[in-house]
């Protein structure tokens, strides 16, 4: 029986795609940047997401780029191809309205009331601090967790088993005492075996799963979670 739930954060507990279209439409109203313009929204949108994970991925790959505030800034810099201040007011609206929102996946906030008080809970994420600690916060569900690993803070990012072992620790739990759940069979699948971890795949857009790849359990609804763990 576990004695601990962990959990992946971006797309598997919060929707991360609707936090950043959310706070993206949040900053151009407050820009007065394609306001009721749909189709340069679109194109705008598009173009800018293009940019933002080529810097992002120069980002966490340790090249050039060495903080958020310079993938967004570079980001909107491409896109608009404004005044360097405009970026940088941009990406300062766009940062603050990101940090401080919190769309949960859905099911997220049934499950972890079920589990609350059944198991110990846990976070392992690939992200900065600044924005995880806060979007849990904006949800109300911080306090929920014993354990938070954050890869901008340990310095490990997933699928490094060391981030796992660091949990395990945190928890004060051995490998078999613990379940992780994830959306990525790239970070989490691929972290949780290494670790000797049992993984729960949340299939969350129901992909076809490689035959050599092999999770524990595989859900396409959080709140199936229930009978993963027999609640």
């Amino acid at each position: 029986m576990y004695k601990a739930i962990i959990f992946d954060l971006d797309n598997t507990l919060i929707n991360y795609s609707t936090c950043e279209i959310e706070a993206m439409k949040r900053t151009c109203n407050d820009h007065n940047l394609f306001v009721e313009d749909i189709e340069a929204w679109s194109l705008f949108y598009g173009e800018f997401s293009g940019h933002n994970f080529r810097h992002w991925m120069n980002f966490v790959g340790g090249g050039e780029v060495k903080t958020i505030g310079e993938v967004l800034r570079y980001s909107f810099r491409d896109t608009l191809k404004q005044e360097e201040l405009f970026h940088s007011k941009l990406s300062d609206t766009y940062w603050d309205y990101f940090c401080n929102s919190c769309y949960f996946e859905e099911g997220a906030e049934q499950i972890l009331t079920s589990f609350k008080d059944k198991y110990a809970l846990g976070i392992i994420t690939n992200g900065i601090s600044e924005a995880q600690r806060k979007r849990l916060q904006a949800g109300k569900i911080y306090e929920l967790f014993k354990s938070i690993m954050i890869s901008d803070e340990v310095g490990i990012r997933k699928p490094d088993k060391k981030i796992f072992e660091m949990s395990l620790i945190d928890l004060q739990l051995s490998n078999h005492e613990v379940l992780f759940v994830g959306d990525s069979l790239q970070d989490d699948y691929h972290g949780a075996m290494n670790s000797d971890i049992d993984f729960c795949y949340y299939n969350r857009q129901n992909i076809e799963v490689p035959k050599d790849l092999k999770p524990n359990y595989m859900i396409s609804s959080l709140l199936e979670l229930k009978d993963v763990v027999g609640l």
